[in-house]
């Protein structure tokens, strides 16, 4: 029997194994962390690069990813409801990464090595910036705001990382809806080619 999904099911899949091995990804990262350099005031995250390949797969849905990764980071390092707040929304102004499409178009950052890596790095420091900005309205210095910059500036390598091995692998960094239809073409194609 050939059943096929639809395309809000392909979706809802797509997103659910992203989100599960995000979740794998940041509790590993944290479990090594902790482990092996509990005294580093630096963290590494998956958030942010795993925000970045869901945006270029499903635009706005990376809400998903940039949210969940925030309260997982926050639930594993066992901080408090404030902290909550800054690290969810404050990952949601990695959101306006989406504006590079805008301006450049998915298909030229996904084929453009250089605008692949400067999308990486929007992603990440909107995602930075969001969370400054939030300790600043619920109250933080200055200095505590800069923070949560400097302590995941090593997170922006593993952004860039991620997002240059995901170019490589085919349609992995690439406009869902777009690469299935390519696949379709690409499948009638070959089918004319066999008659």
């Amino acid at each position: 029997m050939n059943r096929q999904i639809s395309f809000s099911q392909y979706r809802a899949i797509d997103l659910s194994i992203l989100s599960v091995v995000l979740a794998v990804c940041q509790f590993l990262t944290q479990m090594a962390v902790s482990f092996w350099f509990p005294e580093q005031l630096y963290v590494v995250s998956p958030v942010a690069g795993m925000t970045a390949l869901v945006m270029m797969r499903w635009s706005g849905w990376a809400a998903i990813p940039a949210g969940l990764g925030g309260a997982l980071f926050v639930w594993l390092s066992g901080g408090n409801l404030q902290q909550m707040l800054i690290y969810v929304l404050g990952n949601l102004a990695s959101l306006l990464a989406l504006f590079l499409f805008k301006l450049f178009g998915k298909e030229k950052i996904r084929k453009d090595g250089f605008l692949a890596v400067v999308f990486a790095i929007a992603v990440q420091l909107l995602m930075q910036l969001g969370r400054a900005a939030m300790a600043l309205v619920l109250g933080h210095s200055a200095e505590a705001c800069i923070g949560f910059i400097t302590t995941d500036i090593l997170s922006m390598l593993f952004t860039v990382f991620i997002i240059w091995t995901a170019r490589r692998i085919e349609g992995l960094f690439e406009d869902q809806k777009n690469y299935l239809l390519r696949i379709q073409r690409e499948q009638q194609v070959e089918r004319g080619e066999q008659f």
